[in-house]
């Protein structure tokens, strides 16, 4: 039988007892030396906050991935503005804390940037804060902390670690809109054991309002939004100025060329509009983008040829480090803001990196390079990049 798709938490019964929620999702005594990765914004900033006020010896790490201009950052949302360490600097000096700032942005551009763009100019749909997640603050950060004496890093995500059966679990947000969980999915075991998450319990007003008894200058900062090295351009328009416009023919599946497209990069699978298309066949069904290819050609059809029955994931990583069993029922998810839909293990490689999931639920618009994560219930168990997507009538995307 087909897994139930979980419903988003309720937040009602959350305890009102916030100190002792926190203390809870740390597992360590109060006096337990604890780094805060600090990004300036309101949850990494409450997260300090809350800890200090435990009793926790709290101190700050601010990584320098990128620098925007801060007219551009201000107007998206970035948290990679110039003065997003600026006032995680004065959060920590509110609160009595030391503060670290560590320059990242040569590891940054090699590790996020530049896959990233390499990905997209060759047709995919890739997902840099997952990489992020897991070079910069799963790797790097910890290591950090680590040198630096402490017994756990604590981040500012909406999700929550729990033990399980003596191992960390990582399971989605309590605030539905929020969750965060999906970003998460490469943390690796000995990561896992180190890290923690003590506002995954909490909605985003209460974190403002938290953040805000606590006196913090961050309190009514605006949210990080979009990418944060694209800024305001939008990504079309950032990869344009750095490596030009990509442009191609337009076809359909069968191959027909049906004309021309200005720059791969102004297209997502799943698009209607823009594509310079008249509807076709006898009800006057509309195109939309179903693929992208690496040659720059980017193939359309019509609603029916987006539907998904088969996805293949690869570069998998589990956070047990044990991938899921041929003939499980789990569920899997492709976006941020997506709903899990339920779905069963065709096959896994021996080495647990490729995944062949039967989808058993509605799902369309599966794009190359997104990131699919798998769950049972509200638990993550890993995840990896969508290779392959096959309809019902097995025709491969990728």
């Amino acid at each position: 039988m087909p897994m139930p798709v979980p419903l988003p938490h309720s937040t009602a019964a959350l305890t009102p007892d916030i100190g002792a929620m926190v203390r809870r999702a740390m597992r360590l005594p109060p006096g337990a030396t604890v780094a805060v990765a600090m990004s300036g914004g309101v949850d990494s900033s409450c997260v300090a906050g809350l800890l200090a006020e435990a009793g926790y010896n709290v101190f700050g790490l601010t990584a320098r991935l990128y620098d925007v201009d801060p007219a551009a950052a201000r107007r998206a949302g970035s948290c990679c503005a110039p003065e997003d360490a600026r006032d995680a600097r004065e959060v920590a000096q509110t609160l009595g804390i030391r503060h670290y700032a560590v320059d990242e942005r040569e590891a940054f551009a090699q590790a996020v940037i530049e896959p990233f763009a390499q990905a997209w100019l060759g047709g995919e749909t890739p997902n840099p804060c997952v990489s992020c997640n897991q070079f910069l603050k799963f790797d790097r950060l910890v290591e950090m902390a680590r040198d630096l004496g402490a017994q756990a890093l604590a981040t500012g995500h909406y999700a929550r670690l729990e033990l399980r059966n003596g191992r960390p679990a990582l399971l989605r947000g309590a605030d539905a809109a929020k969750d965060q969980a999906y970003f998460l999915y490469p943390l690796p075991a000995d990561a896992a054991e180190f890290l923690r998450f003590p506002i995954g319990e909490l909605t985003k007003p209460q974190v403002r309002d938290e953040a805000e008894r606590l006196g913090l200058p961050t309190a009514a900062k605006r949210e990080s939004m979009d990418i944060c090295f694209v800024g305001s351009e939008g990504t079309q328009a950032w990869l344009e100025k750095r490596y030009g416009a990509t442009s191609g023919p337009l076809v359909d599946v069968a191959g027909t060329r049906l004309g021309q497209h200005a720059g791969v990069t102004g297209f997502t699978v799943g698009q209607r509009q823009g594509l310079g298309l008249r509807p076709q066949g006898p009800q006057a069904e509309p195109w939309f983008v179903v693929d992208k290819r690496a040659d720059g050609a980017v193939v359309v059809g019509h609603r029916a040829q987006l539907q998904v029955a088969e996805l293949e994931l690869g570069n998998c990583l589990w956070i047990s480090g044990t991938p899921p069993e041929a003939g499980l029922d789990l569920a899997v998810q492709i976006r941020h803001r997506g709903q899990a839909v339920p779905c069963g293990v065709i096959d896994v490689s021996a080495d647990g990196r490729t995944l062949r999931l039967a989808i058993r639920g509605e799902l369309q618009a599966a794009a190359r390079g997104q990131s699919g994560v798998v769950l049972i219930q509200d638990q993550v168990l890993g995840g990896g990049v969508i290779r392959s997507a096959r309809g019902p009538a097995k025709e491969a995307h990728g």
